[in-house]
Protein backbone atom coordinates (compact mmCIF):
# COMPACT_ATOMS: atom_id res chain seq x y z
CA UNK A 1 0.00 0.00 0.00
CA UNK A 2 1.48 3.13 -0.98
CA UNK A 3 1.91 5.81 2.12
CA UNK A 4 0.62 8.92 1.29
CA UNK A 5 0.80 12.50 3.47
CA UNK A 6 -1.44 13.11 7.02
CA UNK A 7 -4.59 14.23 6.11
CA UNK A 8 -5.81 17.64 7.63
CA UNK A 9 -9.05 18.72 7.83
CA UNK A 10 -9.69 22.58 7.68
CA UNK A 11 -9.35 23.56 10.96
CA UNK A 12 -6.21 21.46 11.50
CA UNK A 13 -4.86 23.16 8.25
CA UNK A 14 -5.50 26.47 9.83
CA UNK A 15 -3.31 26.07 12.94
CA UNK A 16 -0.64 23.85 10.96
CA UNK A 17 -0.04 26.76 8.30
CA UNK A 18 -0.22 29.52 11.01
CA UNK A 19 3.41 27.57 12.33
CA UNK A 20 6.58 29.36 10.52
CA UNK A 21 8.26 26.13 10.23
CA UNK A 22 5.15 25.29 7.77
CA UNK A 23 5.26 25.58 3.95
CA UNK A 24 2.12 25.52 1.80
CA UNK A 25 2.53 24.01 -1.70
CA UNK A 26 -0.27 24.57 -4.09
CA UNK A 27 0.04 21.80 -6.53
CA UNK A 28 -2.39 22.90 -9.21
CA UNK A 29 -2.15 24.52 -12.82
CA UNK A 30 -0.43 27.78 -12.54
CA UNK A 31 -4.33 29.67 -14.15
CA UNK A 32 -5.83 27.78 -11.32
CA UNK A 33 -3.24 29.78 -8.72
CA UNK A 34 -3.01 32.79 -9.92
CA UNK A 35 -6.56 33.81 -9.46
CA UNK A 36 -6.72 32.48 -6.12
CA UNK A 37 -4.55 30.69 -3.41
CA UNK A 38 -4.19 30.30 0.56
CA UNK A 39 -2.03 32.48 2.57
CA UNK A 40 1.76 31.99 1.62
CA UNK A 41 1.66 29.31 -0.33
CA UNK A 42 4.36 28.86 -3.37
CA UNK A 43 3.48 27.59 -6.33
CA UNK A 44 5.34 25.01 -8.95
CA UNK A 45 4.62 26.25 -12.14
CA UNK A 46 4.56 23.28 -15.07
CA UNK A 47 2.64 22.11 -17.92
CA UNK A 48 1.68 18.98 -16.81
CA UNK A 49 1.68 17.09 -13.69
CA UNK A 50 4.35 15.00 -14.40
CA UNK A 51 6.73 17.43 -14.96
CA UNK A 52 5.39 19.20 -11.58
CA UNK A 53 6.05 16.11 -8.51
CA UNK A 54 10.30 16.71 -9.68
CA UNK A 55 9.94 20.44 -9.53
CA UNK A 56 8.20 20.05 -6.58
CA UNK A 57 11.19 18.37 -4.90
CA UNK A 58 13.95 20.69 -6.52
CA UNK A 59 11.62 23.30 -4.81
CA UNK A 60 10.99 22.06 -1.72
CA UNK A 61 15.19 20.61 -1.47
CA UNK A 62 16.23 22.87 1.40
CA UNK A 63 13.03 22.88 3.39
CA UNK A 64 12.91 19.19 3.84
CA UNK A 65 13.25 19.73 7.50
CA UNK A 66 10.08 22.00 7.41
CA UNK A 67 6.14 20.54 7.43
CA UNK A 68 5.16 20.77 4.01
CA UNK A 69 1.71 21.15 3.36
CA UNK A 70 0.15 20.35 -0.23
CA UNK A 71 -3.09 21.38 -1.78
CA UNK A 72 -5.32 21.27 -4.60
CA UNK A 73 -9.26 21.88 -5.79
CA UNK A 74 -10.63 18.17 -4.72
CA UNK A 75 -7.77 16.60 -2.69
CA UNK A 76 -6.54 13.77 -5.27
CA UNK A 77 -3.66 15.59 -7.14
CA UNK A 78 -1.86 16.33 -3.51
CA UNK A 79 -2.52 13.11 -2.28
CA UNK A 80 -0.20 11.76 -5.28
CA UNK A 81 2.26 14.45 -4.76
CA UNK A 82 2.12 13.62 -1.10
CA UNK A 83 3.04 10.38 -1.63
CA UNK A 84 5.55 11.14 -4.19
CA UNK A 85 7.68 13.43 -1.71
CA UNK A 86 7.47 10.89 1.11
CA UNK A 87 9.26 8.43 -1.41
CA UNK A 88 11.76 10.52 -1.90
CA UNK A 89 12.59 10.64 1.41
CA UNK A 90 10.45 13.91 2.93
CA UNK A 91 9.20 13.13 6.24
CA UNK A 92 6.70 15.53 7.68
CA UNK A 93 4.60 15.49 4.48
CA UNK A 94 0.67 16.60 5.21
CA UNK A 95 -2.13 17.42 2.75
CA UNK A 96 -5.38 18.95 2.83
CA UNK A 97 -8.35 16.36 2.43
CA UNK A 98 -11.17 16.78 0.25
CA UNK A 99 -8.58 19.77 -1.31
CA UNK A 100 -9.74 23.39 -1.38
CA UNK A 101 -13.61 22.27 -2.09
CA UNK A 102 -14.12 20.66 1.37
CA UNK A 103 -12.16 23.13 3.08
CA UNK A 104 -14.30 25.87 1.93
CA UNK A 105 -17.11 23.51 3.15
CA UNK A 106 -16.33 23.05 6.22
CA UNK A 107 -14.84 27.12 7.03
CA UNK A 108 -18.40 27.67 6.15
CA UNK A 109 -19.89 25.24 8.37
CA UNK A 110 -17.97 25.87 11.38
CA UNK A 111 -17.48 29.13 11.34
CA UNK A 112 -13.42 28.82 10.59
CA UNK A 113 -11.29 31.70 9.66
CA UNK A 114 -10.93 31.49 5.80
CA UNK A 115 -7.42 31.63 4.53
CA UNK A 116 -8.32 31.09 1.09
CA UNK A 117 -7.52 34.15 -1.19
CA UNK A 118 -9.16 35.01 -4.07
CA UNK A 119 -11.28 32.63 -6.85
CA UNK A 120 -11.27 28.95 -6.51
CA UNK A 121 -10.91 28.32 -10.38
CA UNK A 122 -13.06 25.28 -11.56
CA UNK A 123 -13.63 23.29 -14.38
CA UNK A 124 -17.45 24.19 -15.71
CA UNK A 125 -18.92 27.08 -17.29
CA UNK A 126 -18.48 29.20 -14.13
CA UNK A 127 -14.46 29.08 -14.59
CA UNK A 128 -14.24 30.42 -10.53
CA UNK A 129 -15.92 30.34 -7.63
CA UNK A 130 -15.42 33.03 -5.27
CA UNK A 131 -14.14 32.73 -1.80
CA UNK A 132 -12.76 35.52 -0.62
CA UNK A 133 -13.54 39.17 -1.57
CA UNK A 134 -10.33 40.36 -2.75
CA UNK A 135 -9.57 39.93 -6.53
CA UNK A 136 -5.84 39.26 -6.72
CA UNK A 137 -4.94 38.99 -10.06
CA UNK A 138 -4.62 41.45 -12.79
CA UNK A 139 -5.93 41.43 -16.49
CA UNK A 140 -2.97 40.32 -18.59
CA UNK A 141 -3.15 43.19 -21.42
CA UNK A 142 -3.91 46.09 -19.01
CA UNK A 143 -2.59 45.03 -15.82
CA UNK A 144 -6.04 46.25 -13.71
CA UNK A 145 -7.47 43.95 -11.28
CA UNK A 146 -8.92 40.71 -13.19
CA UNK A 147 -10.15 37.45 -12.13
CA UNK A 148 -12.43 36.82 -15.40
CA UNK A 149 -10.65 33.85 -17.14
CA UNK A 150 -11.82 33.49 -20.58
CA UNK A 151 -10.62 32.06 -24.23
CA UNK A 152 -9.49 34.07 -26.79
CA UNK A 153 -12.35 34.95 -29.64
CA UNK A 154 -10.30 34.07 -32.42
CA UNK A 155 -10.78 30.23 -32.50
CA UNK A 156 -7.63 29.82 -34.25
CA UNK A 157 -5.62 30.94 -31.24
CA UNK A 158 -8.66 30.31 -27.97
CA UNK A 159 -5.97 31.16 -25.82
CA UNK A 160 -7.24 30.99 -21.73
CA UNK A 161 -6.00 34.22 -20.26
CA UNK A 162 -7.56 37.11 -17.80
CA UNK A 163 -9.48 39.79 -19.30
CA UNK A 164 -10.78 42.99 -17.64
CA UNK A 165 -14.20 44.61 -18.93
CA UNK A 166 -12.40 47.20 -20.78
CA UNK A 167 -10.19 44.99 -22.34
CA UNK A 168 -12.66 43.18 -23.56
CA UNK A 169 -14.79 45.65 -25.25
CA UNK A 170 -11.42 47.10 -26.45
CA UNK A 171 -9.97 43.67 -28.18
CA UNK A 172 -13.74 42.18 -28.80
CA UNK A 173 -12.90 39.47 -26.51
CA UNK A 174 -9.41 38.39 -28.34
CA UNK A 175 -6.31 38.21 -26.47
CA UNK A 176 -4.00 40.69 -28.58
CA UNK A 177 -4.86 43.12 -31.58
CA UNK A 178 -3.09 40.56 -33.85
CA UNK A 179 -5.69 38.20 -33.26
CA UNK A 180 -8.98 40.82 -33.42
CA UNK A 181 -7.78 41.41 -37.02
CA UNK A 182 -6.80 37.83 -37.73
CA UNK A 183 -10.43 36.89 -36.74
CA UNK A 184 -12.34 39.63 -38.51
CA UNK A 185 -9.98 38.82 -41.94
CA UNK A 186 -12.83 37.27 -45.06
CA UNK A 187 -12.47 33.60 -44.77
CA UNK A 188 -11.11 33.59 -48.51
CA UNK A 189 -8.15 35.88 -47.26
CA UNK A 190 -7.49 33.15 -43.87
CA UNK A 191 -7.18 30.42 -46.21
CA UNK A 192 -3.98 31.79 -48.06
CA UNK A 193 -2.13 32.69 -45.11
CA UNK A 194 -0.64 31.01 -41.92
CA UNK A 195 -2.07 31.53 -38.17
CA UNK A 196 0.56 32.48 -35.81
CA UNK A 197 -0.08 33.33 -32.43
CA UNK A 198 1.14 36.91 -31.27
CA UNK A 199 3.52 36.92 -28.50
CA UNK A 200 4.21 39.10 -26.07
CA UNK A 201 1.11 40.83 -25.20
CA UNK A 202 1.82 40.32 -21.39
CA UNK A 203 4.36 39.28 -19.26
CA UNK A 204 3.64 35.88 -18.64
CA UNK A 205 3.19 34.59 -22.19
CA UNK A 206 6.39 32.46 -21.51
CA UNK A 207 4.77 30.14 -19.18
CA UNK A 208 1.13 29.93 -20.88
CA UNK A 209 0.93 28.18 -23.73
CA UNK A 210 -2.91 27.43 -25.91
CA UNK A 211 -5.76 25.21 -23.61
CA UNK A 212 -8.64 24.17 -24.84
CA UNK A 213 -11.77 24.99 -22.36
CA UNK A 214 -15.09 24.92 -23.86
CA UNK A 215 -18.45 24.64 -21.77
CA UNK A 216 -19.39 21.02 -22.15
CA UNK A 217 -16.49 19.18 -23.06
Amino acid sequence: VQRVGQYLKAAEFNALTDDPETIVVDMRNYYEFEVGHFENAIEVPSDTFREQLPMAIETLEKQRDKNIVMYCTGGIRCEKASAYLLHHGFMKVYHLEGGILNYVREVRESGLENKFKGKNFVFDGRRGEKIGDEIISHCHQCDAPSDNHQNCANDDCHLLFLQCESCGEKFGGCCSEGCLEWMNLPADEKATRVFKRPVGFNNSQGRRRARRFDVGE
